[in-house]
C-alpha cells in the first residue's frame, strides 16, 4: 500500500466532532471529486474505504443509505429531486467551526488528494475541478494557518504544499495523527543520514587533498635526495622530509608532534613547502 493510500485509510476512520462534521466531509468529497448538478449528485471512487465513508456521511447528514456494488468502480449517484435538493442545501455553509474544516479538508483529500512517500519527496496535493473551489480550498487552509500554492496541471487546478512541517500539520488536521509523527520521524531520519553523508563527503575531500599534497611533497624529496642538493638542506628540513617519507599518510599535525622539539601544523607546513620551492629549481 503506498503512503497516500494508507493515509486515505486512516482518514477514513478518523471521529467526526460535531453533529456538522458529516455534511462537511461530505461537501469536500463531492465537491472535489463528485458531480453536484440540478438534476445529479454522483461520485465515483476506486477506493472501498473511501465509498464507505461517503455512505456512512450520507446516512448520518441525510438519511440515505447506499449500497456497495462494485464493477471497475463504487459508484453513487442520485437523481432524485427531493435528495438532490437536501444534499445542496446540506453542504452550503457547512465549514463554520475549526472541526468542519478538518472535516471538509479531510473529504476533499480522500475525494481527490494525494501526498508523495516522504522518503522520497515532500509533496501533497489537492486536484480540484475549478478555480472557485481551489481558492476557497486555500481560504480554509489559511484560515487555520496552513500556507499553499495554486497551480494548474492538465485540466485540473491543483492546490499543493510541499514544506514538510506543512504537509504534517494538514494530515494531523485532517485526523491522520500517526501519518504526520511518522512524516516527521522520516524527515528527522533523512537530516541525519545527509547529515553523516556531508562528513563523509567533507571527510573524504580532506582525505583526498591530504594524499594529493603527500605525493607531491614525496616527489619532491626523492627528487632532492637523488640531487647534490640533499646534503645541502638545513637539518630541520631532512627531518621533516624523513619524517613524511616514513609517515606518508599522516597530517600535518601529526607530522609536527614528531619532530624534535615538536612544532605546530603551519611550522610543518612551511618546511615543506620550501621543500617544494627548492625541489622546483633542480
Amino acid at each position: 500500500m503506498s503512503f497516500s493510500s494508507d493515509i486515505k485509510e486512516r482518514l477514513c476512520r478518523a471521529e467526526r466532532e460535531c453533529p456538522s462534521c458529516a455534511a462537511a466531509e461530505l461537501a469536500g468529497m463531492l465537491r472535489f471529486a463528485g458531480i453536484v448538478a440540478e438534476d445529479k449528485i454522483k461520485f465515483t471512487t476506486e477506493n472501498e474505504s473511501v465509498f464507505g465513508r461517503l455512505g456512512e456521511n450520507l446516512k448520518e447528514s441525510f438519511g440515505i443509505e447506499i449500497g456497495c456494488e462494485k464493477s471497475a468502480k463504487y459508484r453513487f449517484m442520485t437523481e432524485n429531486t427531493d435528495e438532490i435538493e437536501n444534499i445542496t442545501e446540506g453542504l452550503a455553509g457547512s465549514v463554520r467551526l475549526s472541526c468542519c474544516r478538518a472535516a471538509y479538508v479531510r473529504g476533499a483529500f480522500l475525494g481527490a488528494g494525494s501526498v508523495s512517500n516522504p522518503e522520497k519527496s515532500y509533496h501533497l496535493e489537492f486536484d480540484t475541478k475549478n478555480k472557485k473551489e481551489a481558492e476557497f480550498l486555500r481560504a480554509v487552509l489559511e484560515k487555520e494557518g496552513f500556507s499553499s500554492k495554486l497551480t494548474y496541471r492538465k485540466g485540473y487546478d491543483v492546490v499543493y504544499v510541499k514544506e514538510c512541517d506543512t504537509i504534517a500539520g494538514i494530515l494531523g488536521f485532517m485526523g491522520a495523527g500517526k501519518g504526520a509523527l511518522e512524516l516527521f520521524t522520516i524527515q528527522i531520519e533523512k537530516e541525519v543520514r545527509n547529515s553523516i553523508n556531508r562528513r563523509v563527503n567533507c571527510d573524504t575531500a580532506n582525505a583526498d587533498k591530504s594524499a594529493r599534497a603527500s605525493s607531491k611533497h614525496i616527489y619532491a624529496i626523492k627528487k632532492l635526495k637523488n640531487s647534490g642538493q640533499w646534503v645541502k638542506l638545513p637539518e630541520v628540513l631532512r627531518e621533516i622530509a624523513e619524517l613524511r617519507l616514513e609517515y606518508p599518510e599522516d597530517s600535518l599535525k601529526e607530522l609536527g608532534e614528531k619532530t624534535n622539539p615538536p612544532i605546530g601544523k603551519s611550522g610543518v607546513n612551511h618546511r615543506l613547502n620550501r621543500i617544494l620551492t627548492i625541489a622546483e629549481t633542480l
